[in-house]
């Protein structure tokens, strides 16, 4: 069923004709009252989803296999999960390596995100994962403007075009800036930083020149990069100059790819 419901919401057709008639705003807010709740065989991780969007990236991580541990370390400790959204990378991961006591950090400037990816921590008892409202890739403290898309999956500090007032799919709000760098030595003092995600909508550079400093602390990034911003070309420049190769590239389209950088020598 699951699977069934991702294939109709991601049909441009059938989202076209949900978004016209406003029915999104009926089924979000079913699913919010009445929130799809899994259980991953195995690991018994717990995931949910409240919006119909979250359904579909559910399905997308969870039933199509978006992510694997192919190109990725065996052997990790600890990750930032940058863009985490509602949660569903973060048990992924736990539930790929046998659901082991991880020590995490989770960000998103989405508050009801964050909200959600809360609960996945506290359902799943992840004890060693903070979740954090914020912007990455900003000064650390300072507000800066984020717009919230009606899809809880495409928020950005730089959405794609020219976004009007008058424009109802984006909300303008304010959120302060996080610096990774220095959260991270927080809450985990020199632990190196075994796996870094990355998926902030178009913000990948802003964040790696302005948290070079984490980026000495991180063994392996998975990153998607958004084309309407920045191209591998250049992220694979940049991250030659911190010491770190192009591993493989997971995925391609039109305006985004996934890729997998690794670091030339261990940091263990």
């Amino acid at each position: 069923m699951q699977k069934l419901i991702f294939k109709l919401i991601s049909s441009p057709v059938i989202r076209k004709t949900v978004l016209t008639l406003r029915l999104h705003v009926l089924g979000n807010w079913w699913v919010r009252c009445f929130p799809l709740v899994k259980t991953l065989p195995g690991s018994g991780i717990r995931y949910r989803a409240r919006r119909l969007e979250s359904i579909g990236l559910s399905a997308e991580i969870f039933v199509e296999g978006i992510y694997t541990m192919t190109n990725l370390p065996k052997d990790i400790r600890s990750f930032a999960d940058l863009g985490c959204n509602v949660g569903y990378f973060t048990c992924w991961l736990h539930h790929e390596l046998g659901r082991p006591r991880l020590k995490g950090l989770m960000v998103d400037a989405n508050a009801d995100a964050v909200e959600e990816a809360r609960w996945h921590v506290q359902a799943n008892q992840f004890q060693d994962v903070q979740v954090l409202c914020g912007l990455v890739g900003t000064p650390a403290e300072a507000e800066a403007t984020f717009y919230l898309h009606r899809s809880n999956i495409c928020s950005a500090a730089v959405p794609p075009g020219d976004i009007s007032d008058s424009d109802a799919a984006w909300t303008r709000v304010q959120v302060a800036g996080v610096n990774i760098s220095e959260t991270w030595r927080k809450y985990f003092g020199a632990e190196p930083c075994d796996l870094l995600k990355v998926d902030i909508e178009g913000s990948e550079m802003d964040f790696f020149r302005n948290e070079a400093a984490f980026l000495d602390t991180v063994q392996t990034i998975l990153i998607e990069w958004h084309k309407w911003r920045v191209s591998l070309n250049e992220i694979e420049q940049f991250l030659s100059s911190r010491s770190f190769s192009l591993k493989t590239v997971l995925h391609e389209d039109a305006e985004r790819g996934t890729a997998v950088f690794s670091r030339k020598t261990s940091l263990r």
